[in-house]
């Protein structure tokens, strides 16, 4: 039997995780002080602001997404890739060349993201993963410098994105660390900084600010104070006596957690209310069959965005999510799938935030668990590291980042079995997103502790 405290889903597992984390609360306000301490700027709160982060979970194959064109470029593609390469002519065209003088191609399935690349409205972020600190792939093979923890696990790898430390295990993400950063210099959401539409994900956990759950047909209701039917509503008026009682218990997990029950309970109204007074936007969203409601959630984050100042925040960050990526087999048909659903979704978004002005105002982004190996496994490719993933905003300065690898298996970049190894870290992709969204330079290293160990702390796509 499904064990349900929201209409959106908060199961079993949701809830002891809300609770080991009330439980660890006491140790961790402590610990905010030196973070307080260390800050040597004010982050900037003006206008408004948004990041969306797009996650395509599963690995996409970022190689068959962007694919060289130049002769000497396809040739090596086509090489490695055998029964996976895509023609060179279905490739569609996109403007400029790469790091290393090649001229690329999308996925003929992303006709509307080929358009806001040529279009000047989106960048394109070449070979990037979880690093530890600058790293070849003759290092990596003889594992002579540190490496990711778990490398070519989904789970590990996923936490390693989220939380950008991939050298240790750590629960709490940074864009949970913005919040909590912005949070110590007085900043206070009146929702939630981090809004989670796409499901439980450690990116937005922060130490202090936790993230809010929005449902993709707005607040999720909490059956356990609202539900009048179930014995005429007797259980009901049991929870609420439950909740008063617990409310200020000398036991911090008792308290804590019907702290956290009577303000999600106040915040339905809140949020519903503002929702209802915004309106939806009028920009249409695509659904398609197995899409995860894709097109439900961006539609969400849109609606969410349309009504900031009834809510009350000058900076939001959104989770997406969709699923299937993980390409073992019918890769060419599966993939291709999926990136339709993703190309006219995003197109649809950015829509969206022009009908309603704010298209310089908010920026997207992709990640991945990682990208695929080279080779073909006969249908399908396998886990590897790095991946290609893009950028889109009216903020965005476009073109290509990042160093292009080499897509010769045995090659400069191969650590072995295809494995293309990254040589820009997601240290230096979230440090760019960050610093935009307005964490003062000084501050990166609070929220990205790892980003001392590389030469360029930012990117410039922002």
């Amino acid at each position: 039997m499904k064990n349900k405290t929201l209409e959106s889903g908060f199961n079993r597992r949701e809830f002891l995780n809300f609770g080991a984390r009330a439980a660890s609360s006491a140790g961790i306000l402590a610990t905010m002080g030196g973070l307080q301490s260390a800050l040597a700027a004010t982050a900037d709160t003006g206008g408004y602001k948004a990041l969306v982060c797009l996650f395509m979970a599963g690995g996409n194959n970022g190689f068959n997404t962007i694919v060289p064109t130049t002769a000497a470029g396809y040739a090596t593609y086509q090489k490695s890739r055998t029964t996976l390469a895509l023609s060179q002519s279905s490739l569609l065209a996109l403007n400029g060349t790469a790091s290393d003088g090649y001229s690329y191609g999308m996925h003929p399935n992303c006709p509307e993201l080929r358009n806001l690349f040529n279009t000047g409205k989106m960048a394109i972020l070449g070979n990037v993963g979880p690093l530890v600190q600058p790293t070849t792939a003759a290092q990596a093979a003889v594992g002579s410098v540190l490496l990711p923890l778990q490398l070519f696990s989904h789970s590990d790898q996923q936490t390693a994105w989220w939380t950008s430390i991939a050298n240790k295990p750590e629960r709490f993400g940074w864009a949970g660390r913005i919040a909590d950063l912005y949070a110590n210099q007085g900043y206070r959401s009146q929702l939630s900084m981090n809004i989670n539409v796409g499901g439980a994900n450690y990116w937005q956990e922060g130490q202090v600010a936790n993230p809010y759950v929005l449902g993709t047909g707005g607040a999720p209701t909490l059956l356990s104070t609202t539900d009048n039917f179930y014995r005429g509503g007797l259980r009901r008026l049991a929870a609420q006596d439950l909740l008063n009682q617990a409310t200020g218990n000398a036991n911090l997990m008792v308290s804590e957690f019907a702290s956290i029950e009577t303000n999600a309970a106040s915040k339905v109204g809140i949020v519903n209310s503002a929702l209802n007074a915004a309106g939806s936007v009028l920009t249409q969203f695509p659904a398609f069959p197995g899409d995860n409601g894709l097109g439900a959630q961006f539609r969400a984050v849109a609606n969410c965005i349309k009504a900031r100042s009834l809510l009350g925040d000058s900076r939001q960050i959104f989770f997406v999510r969709l699923g299937g990526f993980d390409t073992h087999n019918n890769e060419l048909g599966g993939q291709a799938n999926l990136l339709n659903m993703v190309s006219k979704n995003v197109a649809a978004f950015w829509a969206a935030m022009g009908e309603i002005g704010l298209q310089n105002n908010v920026t997207l982004f992709s990640a991945s668990d990682f990208g695929r190996s080279l080779g073909s496994n006969g249908d399908g490719s396998d886990h590897a590291w790095g991946n290609h993933h893009f950028i889109l905003g009216g903020a965005v300065n476009p073109g290509y980042y990042g160093r292009m690898p080499s897509l010769a298996i045995g090659g400069p970049d191969d650590m072995g079995a295809g494995r293309v190894v990254p040589t820009t870290s997601t240290d230096q992709y979230a440090a760019t997103l960050a610093k935009w969204f307005g964490v003062p330079d000084a501050d990166l290293t609070s929220v990205f502790p790892n980003l001392a160990n590389f030469p360029t702390r930012t990117l410039g796509f922002l």
